[in-house]
Formats: structure tokens, sequence, C-alpha cells
């Protein structure tokens, strides 16, 4: 036995109708179809027609009815928020450029040591691996510096090096 429909639903099928004859998008107008044939048929046969369940078709129903055509539309999937805003990453761009840390002294910067000013400076604290996430979209590479062995010396290597 088919579930009876209320009487107020015949104005959700109108509505139904008005709004699908002024909206592209594609789900939104399948869930309006959906809407507008359980005005004649029985949800279960409408929820056979577009591969779904029978429970969809009512929520689609009552969404529609309590919220209107937003109620339908798709909602923003969330994502999590980003650790660093746009003005720590700026900060973060000059600290790079300039080869300095905050306080001022030249640095090779790792990771290990970005982080630990950024947890110091910002009181963020954040992991290698979302901070290399991070310099990647902002279009930094990290680099490694060529290997220098701990007993050699600068005057040594200049020396050698006019030579060549």
């Amino acid at each position: 036995m088919p579930r009876p429909k209320d009487k107020s639903l015949q104005e959700v099928f109108l509505k139904a109708d008005q709004a699908l004859s002024e909206i592209k998008d594609s789900r939104l107008v399948m869930k309006l179809l959906a809407i507008r044939g359980y005005g004649n048929q029985k949800a279960k046969d409408i929820a056979a027609l577009f591969n779904t369940e029978t429970r969809t078709i009512y929520k689609w129903v009552e969404l529609f009815r309590l919220h209107g055509v937003q109620g339908l539309q798709d909602k923003p999937k969330g994502h999590r928020k980003a650790i660093l805003d746009d003005k720590h990453r700026e900060q973060i761009s000059i600290w790079l450029d300039s080869g300095k840390t905050p306080d001022g002294k030249e640095i090779n910067w790792t990771l290990e040591t970005l982080s630990h000013y950024i947890n110091t400076e910002f009181g963020i604290v954040i992991k290698k691996s979302a901070l290399s996430n991070t310099l990647r979209k902002m279009r930094y590479a990290m680099r490694k510096p060529r290997p220098s062995h701990a007993k050699s010396s600068e005057q040594e290597r200049s020396d050698f090096k006019k030579k060549l």
C-alpha cells in the first residue's frame, strides 16, 4: 500500500514544477523531477526510476518543503582549514627570500628550523609534512646543500678552486 500523501504536498509539487523551469543544474533538476513525479506516483516507483532509495525521495520532498531549492542544492564539502593564514605565509616568504631568521641571523632553512621559528613566532605547531605541502603551494622547493666534509676548511676549498 503506498504511503498516503499529505494534501499540503500539492503546493510543494507546484513549486517544484515552477523551480524546475528556472534552473540549469542537472542534479538539482533530477531531484526536482523526482519530487514532481512523487506527486503522481508511488515513492517506490520514483526511487526505482531515479535509481535511489525511497527514503531519499522522502528526504528530498521534505528538504524542498522546508528550504525550497536551496535545500536541494549540494552543500560545500568540508575541507580542513589551513594551519597558516595569508599573513603567516607572507611572513614566511619574507624569511625564506631574505635567508634570515626573524631576529636577523643568516640561516640555511630546513623544515625543522622553519617549523621551530613558526612555533616561536606565531605559536603554531606544524608538522614537517604539512609545512612541506604549504611551501609547495607557495611555490618554494626545498633544496639540500652540497655535502661538505666535517674536517674540511673554507680556505683549502677556495685554494683548490683557484688552481682549476
